[in-house]
């Protein structure tokens, strides 16, 4: 599926030229095969390996060559396909999957791990016989993409999300016309000021105007507060740690990943609609227009942090003769002022460097996976695997990652506190000590993120210095000269 083709927004540039629609999905298609194909060459060696110990036959060898190249055309005729239906990068890539999967079950015989199971007792020629079927599809795909390019080239993206709050918006005003048409919030001025950026992020996108906003933190809020009640009442001598502190992970996970989604898309998404070369002709200098692109991701973390605080008010609540429950609470608030930011700098640096959309986004969520989850691995191999104890610096190390921190925190919570009523003061010196530690430098790291991302956002942008000695002079002329100028 790497073959996955953007025709993108450009498609309507590349129809104006001299190349006809064939010419363009051929193209296209080439352009992806080859890269693909350049992988599948190191494949050959190793069957010559294997056709070399004997087993087995020379047909069967050639079978495997030509239904590798065979599956690769045809992958890319689908990924084609797929993308000149779909007017996203997003919609082509998720669809590409599902359809491959859906015809893969369906018509198990037009593929080619059927077919290289049943060349292994045929010859040559009756494998190529039986594939006929898997060439027809491919082109297919082809014929398809083709009748697809002209007719879909100018259809607009649709933001899913976004045609859902609108839905949700029709239903509300019609519902609040019955009373009186009452607003309790605005969503901010209605033409930009100062920012101009800033009001197109938190006005115009789905995850930044507040009555979005104040909908996704109802969707969060409400179950949260149902299943802390449902705690509270269902075990009187306290309720389940274990449970509360699920709910905690969950909503660490589903808070990272809404806004590693929105600040790594900032910068990559105008690249992707070809509109970060207009906002770059704009007299914002680099450092602004980040800063005000990035708004509508600190509106998100100020509306995540309100299901944050209410999972910690709730357990310093319930645990109120604890002598922990305020340092508990400190030190969840400062891990949510240390973690938060750092995923959005660590976002928005990687959708800087990286030119694609999806790209940016899969890749950070990868990093921060991999960055979580490295502590248990490695544990796991030393105990497991190698049947030793984990040395005393190697599990000092491996605590400082983010996850072995806040899991940390939540095992000084009030709850488990409670019945051991102190910790020693050797063990807690020594957990302050470490959880000082991770905040430095993760702290640290978030401002080397940010100021990289800042010091050097011209560079990351594309936008062109100026000649050496020279600086842009502000544009200031107003509205009224430039009428006045006009007459």
């Amino acid at each position: 599926m790497s073959a996955q083709a953007s025709l993108g927004y450009s498609l309507g540039l590349l129809l104006i030229t001299s190349l006809g629609p064939w010419q363009i999905v051929i193209q296209k298609l080439l352009g992806r095969v080859v890269p693909m194909l350049t992988f599948v060459l190191l494949s050959f060696p190793l069957m010559a390996v294997a056709y070399s110990f004997g087993g087995i036959t020379e047909d069967y060898l050639w079978s495997g060559i030509v239904l590798l190249v065979l599956a690769c055309f045809q992958t890319a005729a689908l990924s084609v396909m797929c993308s000149a239906w779909y007017p996203t990068t997003v919609e082509a890539f998720v669809a590409n999957y599902v359809l491959f999967l859906v015809l893969y079950h369906v018509l198990p015989f037009g593929w080619g791990t059927w077919l290289f199971e049943q060349a292994s007792d045929d010859s040559l020629a009756a494998t190529m016989t039986r594939s006929t079927f898997s060439i027809f599809l491919a082109a297919g795909f082809m014929l398809a993409a083709r009748l697809f390019l002209v007719d879909r080239a100018f259809v607009s993206p649709k933001n899913v999300l976004l045609g859902l709050f609108h839905k949700l918006d029709a239903f509300f005003n019609h519902a609040n016309a019955l009373t009186g048409g009452i607003v309790l919030v605005k969503d901010g001025d209605p033409l930009p000021d100062a920012e101009p950026v800033a009001w197109r992020e938190t006005t115009k996108r789905s995850l930044g105007t507040f009555r979005y906003l104040f909908r996704v933190l109802v969707v969060l809020e409400l179950p949260l507060l149902v299943v802390c009640q449902s705690l509270q009442i269902a075990m009187p001598g306290g309720p389940d740690v274990a449970q509360i502190s699920k709910l905690l992970y969950g909503l660490w996970c589903l808070g990272g990943a809404m806004i590693v989604v929105h600040a790594g898309s900032v910068v990559a998404s105008e690249r992707t609609r070809q509109t970060l070369d207009v906002l770059l002709t704009t007299p914002l200098s680099g450092p602004e227009i980040l800063m005000q692109k990035l708004q509508g991701v600190r509106r998100l973390i100020h509306v995540l942090l309100i299901p944050f605080v209410t999972i910690f008010g709730f357990e310093v609540w319930w645990y109120q003769r604890s002598n922990f429950r305020w340092m508990y609470l400190a030190l969840s608030l400062a891990s949510l002022a240390i973690y938060l930011p750092l995923l959005e700098w660590l976002a928005l640096w990687i959708g800087l460097k990286v030119r694609s959309q999806i790209k940016a986004v899969l890749g950070t969520m990868a990093l921060v996976a991999g960055w979580l989850f490295v502590p248990t691995v490695v544990r796991a191999i030393v105990v497991q695997v190698a049947s030793s104890r984990i040395p005393l610096w190697l599990d000092c190390l491996l605590a400082l990652g983010p996850s072995e921190q806040i899991a940390a925190i939540e095992g000084i919570n009030p709850a488990a506190i409670s019945a051991r009523k102190e910790m020693e003061a050797g063990q807690l010196a020594a957990f302050l000590g470490l959880l000082a530690a991770n905040f430095v430098i993760y702290g640290v790291l978030g401002a080397v993120l940010r100021r990289m991302c800042l010091k050097n956002a011209d560079r990351l942008l594309g936008r062109l210095a100026p000649p050496e000695g020279e600086l842009p002079e502000p544009v200031t002329v107003s509205v009224l000269e430039s009428a006045v100028e006009l007459i």
